[in-house]
């Protein structure tokens, strides 16, 4: 059986498990600029595992506090909204989607895209652009691998094979069996999902940052990506590092000596996070 065409896949988008009707609740008060506080607390008061992770991540070590965070109100303010968007989504997310194909570890997945979003986060406090949004677009940028497994888990495996076979990397593989990847599908999906569109544009550009088009949280993402597989943070057993694109690290105003320093920091935030979400 051939790989679906990328209209088809985005059609077979229902094939992914449907979020529970609070998560959805959750996300719409998130979203809705008019909301307060309160309205907020009362959704997330309603599902006792978002708000488990969601105090776990803010007394982790990603965020470096001294005093402990003990209420869901806290946990926002520490946060930060597009934080806890990511969070409840990406909970919802795990629970859901764990392993949305028999034969495949979903949970390793997620410790990458931990990781990615840890990278992620740092960089971005680095430069100075957005650390909560770059932690989301790090956190969600492999969404495309949960659609094509759940589609296409047929073409996925001939992926893996021939990533096996031909010493070949994912995009690539991918590119072979379905003519297009994961980044390409991810960013589709994401706009399904009417997520923010500087996500929507990591997701899409991450693979391919030398286009410019998808601005500095593409660049930010592909750079976190990178360091995460030399760190080894999502724990492959083939981990294989990407090679880094020397014009996004230009446009970012890095180099690797600037993150060295930090490399044992981002090893405890990930280690945090990571059993923050359950990972």
């Amino acid at each position: 059986m051939s790989a679906p065409d990328l209209a088809t896949l985005l059609q077979g988008a229902g094939a992914l498990p449907t979020l529970p009707q609070v998560v959805t609740h959750i996300l719409e008060t998130l979203n809705d600029d008019n909301a307060d506080a309160d309205s907020l607390v009362q959704r997330l008061n309603t599902d006792p595992v978002i708000v488990a992770r969601l105090l776990a991540a803010a007394n982790s070590s990603a965020f470096g506090l001294s005093t402990q965070v003990a209420s869901t109100r806290q946990a926002i303010l520490v946060l930060g909204l597009k934080t806890v968007r990511t969070i409840t989504l990406a909970t919802a997310l795990i629970e859901q989607f764990g392993n949305v194909t028999s034969g495949f570890d979903g949970r390793l997945l997620w410790r990458h895209s931990v990781g990615v979003a840890t990278c992620a986060r740092v960089i971005a406090e680095r430069i100075g652009h957005n650390a909560e949004a770059a932690f989301s677009a790090g956190l969600l940028h492999d969404i495309g691998q949960l659609l094509m497994l759940a589609v296409a888990p047929d073409a996925c495996a001939e992926v893996r094979i021939r990533m096996r076979q031909g010493d070949v990397g994912i995009v690539a593989a991918e590119q072979e069996i379905f003519g297009y990847d994961h980044a390409i599908a991810g960013g589709e999906l994401a706009r399904l999902w009417r997520l923010p569109e500087d996500i929507v544009g990591a997701i899409h550009g991450h693979h391919r940052p030398d286009s410019g088009e998808d601005g500095e949280i593409g660049d930010l993402v592909h750079v976190a990506e990178v360091l995460s597989h030399a760190l080894d943070l999502g724990e492959s057993e083939r981990n294989h590092v990407p090679d880094v694109s020397e014009i996004a690290l230009l446009r970012l105003g890095l180099d690797w000596s600037m993150l060295a320093p930090r490399f044992p920091e981002i090893e405890a935030r990930y280690s945090g996070v990571r059993q923050a979400l359950g990972l």
